[in-house]
C-alpha cells in the first residue's frame, strides 16, 4: 500500500502533466484535442475542477492563489478525526464530556454551531455528524480538545499531519475554519480531497451525504438543560438534495473570504471534484445562491466534456527474475487503471504495454519495471506505472550461478528463458 506522501505527490505529477495534456480551461478555452465547450465564467475568486479518480486537472482559475478555507478546514479536522478511529485510538460510540470552552457564547455569535452545551456527553459520531452536516464550530472544537487537548495542540497536528501527505500550501490555526488565518490553495485542496476520499471511502455515505441530523436529543441533557421536541437541523450543502450524482462535500463561509465550497458528484463512473474559493454576494442568500451556480456550473460542464474511462489489459505479463529468490516478478498497477478525456474521442482509445521480459533480482516492493500506456491515435495522453508487487530478493549462491550458466546461453544462442 503506498504511503500517503507517496500518494500526494504522485498526484501532483500528474496535475502538472495534465496542464500538458488538458490545458485548464480558466487560462485557455482550448482545453485538448476534441470539440469541447467553453467553461462557464464564474463568481469565484479562484477555482479547480479535477478528476477524483486520475487527477486530471480540467478546469483552472488563479488555482495557486492562497486563502482562508472557512468551514472547508473541517475536511481535515474529520481527516485526522477517521485516522484516530482507524487507529483505535477512538471510537465512534466514545462519549465526549462537553468543555464549556467549545459552547456559545465562546464561538463567535452567528457562526453555524450544532447547538452543543456545556457538560453533554456527546458520542464522536454525532460531533462528526455535527461537523460535517451542519457545520458545528463547537462540534470541530470539540473534537479537536479530545483528540489533542486544545485547538492550538489540535492545529499543530493539523498541519504536521498536511506536511507528511505532501501539501506543502494548506496551513492552519485552528481547526473549525473561523480564522482568517487558515488559508489553501485550490490545487491542493482539490487534491487533499481526493486523498481523504481514497483514505476514508466511507467518508461520503456517512459523513457528507447525510441530509439532517436530529441534535440535541433527550439523552444529551445536561445540568441546566433538557433537549424540548425533535429537534432537526439540514445539511448545508443544497447540491446533494438536487444536483443527480452529488454526495459531498462541504460549504464555507466567513466574511474575509466569502463563500467557498468543495463538491464532488459521480455520474456512470466518472467523478469529478470542484473547488470554489471567495465568491462574493451581496447578502448571504444571494453569495450562497451564487456559490451553487458557480460549482453546479462547473460540474455540467464537466460532465458534458469529459469521461473517466479504463481499458482491460488482461492478465498483466511476470518477467523472468534472473539471480532471484523467485523465478518471476509480479506486477501491479502504482496508479489507477483509468484516464480522463474528451467524450467525443472514447472511441479512439488504445492501451499498450511496455514491460521487459527480464528483470534482475534483487528487485525492492514497489520497484518501476515497466508501463501500460495509453494513447490516442499515436499520442500518450496517459502512462501508468508497473511495479514489482513484491520484492523479489537476490537467490542463494547456487541459484545465481544456475541463472548465471543458463542467461551466459540464452545471451548468446538467443534460447527462450527459463
Amino acid at each position: 500500500m503506498r504511503r500517503p506522501f507517496q500518494c500526494a505527490k504522485l498526484l501532483i505529477l500528474q496535475l502538472s502533466l495534465a496542464m500538458l495534456i488538458f490545458p485548464p480551461a480558466g487560462l485557455s478555452a482550448q482545453a485538448s484535442p476534441g470539440k469541447i465547450s467553453a467553461p462557464p465564467s464564474i463568481n469565484a475568486r479562484a477555482a479547480v475542477v479535477i478528476d477524483a479518480v486520475t487527477g486530471t486537472l480540467l478546469y483552472a482559475k488563479n488555482p495557486d492563489l492562497a486563502l482562508p478555507p472557512a468551514s472547508l478546514a473541517k475536511l481535515v479536522t474529520l481527516h485526522i478525526a477517521l485516522k484516530e478511529i482507524d487507529s483505535g485510538r477512538l471510537s465512534y460510540e466514545e462519549l465526549v464530556e462537553i468543555d464549556p470552552r467549545d459552547c456559545s457564547p465562546q464561538i463567535p455569535y452567528g457562526s453555524a454551531i450544532m447547538y452543543l452545551y456545556p457538560r453533554m456527553k456527546v458520542s464522536i459520531r454525532d460531533l462528526m455528524l455535527g461537523a460535517a452536516v451542519v457545520s458545528g464550530n463547537d462540534a470541530a472544537y470539540a473534537l479537536a480538545r479530545r483528540i489533542s487537548g486544545s485547538n492550538e495542540a489540535f492545529a499543530i497536528r493539523m498541519n504536521e499531519e498536511l506536511k507528511e501527505l505532501g501539501f506543502d500550501g494548506l496551513t492552519f490555526e485552528e481547526p473549525s475554519g473561523l480564522s482568517e488565518r487558515n488559508l489553501v490553495s485550490a490545487r491542493q485542496f482539490a487534491l487533499f480531497c481526493k486523498l481523504y476520499m481514497e483514505m476514508h471511502p466511507q467518508a461520503l455515505q456517512e459523513l457528507h451525504s447525510v441530509k439532517s441530523i436530529e441534535f440535541p436529543r433527550l439523552e444529551h441533557s445536561a445540568p441546566g438543560y433538557v433537549p424540548e421536541g425533535r429537534i432537526v437541523q439540514y445539511n448545508r450543502n443544497p447540491l446533494i438534495f438536487n444536483y443527480p450524482g452529488a454526495d459531498g462535500l462541504k460549504t464555507g463561509y466567513i466574511i474575509e473570504v466569502g463563500f467557498n465550497m468543495v463538491a464532488t458528484a459521480n455520474r456512470e463512473g466518472t467523478r469529478f471534484i470542484v473547488v470554489t474559493l471567495g465568491g462574493t454576494g451581496s447578502a448571504y442568500s444571494s453569495g450562497g445562491n451564487q456559490r451553487t451556480k458557480d460549482v453546479t456550473g462547473l460540474l455540467d460542464w464537466a460532465f458534458k466534456n469529459f469521461a473517466t474511462v479504463s481499458l482491460d489489459p488482461g492478465p498483466l505479463p511476470s518477467p523472468r527474475a534472473w539471480y532471484g529468490a523467485k523465478r518471476t516478478a509480479s506486477l501491479r498497477m502504482l496508479q489507477a487503471n483509468a484516464v480522463t478525456i474528451p467524450k467525443d474521442r472514447i472511441g479512439e482509445l488504445t492501451l499498450g504495454l511496455d514491460v521487459p521480459s527480464m528483470v534482475d533480482a534483487p528487485l525492492a516492493r514497489l520497484a518501476r519495471i515497466g508501463r501500460m500506456v495509453y494513447y490516442i491515435g499515436e499520442d500518450d495522453v496517459a502512462v501508468i506505472d508497473l511495479v514489482a508487487a513484491e520484492a523479489v530478493p537476490r537467490g542463494n549462491f547456487f541459484r545465481r550461478i544456475f541463472d548465471g550458466f543458463i542467461r551466459f546461453f540464452v545471451n548468446i544462442f538467443g534460447s527462450r528463458e527459463r
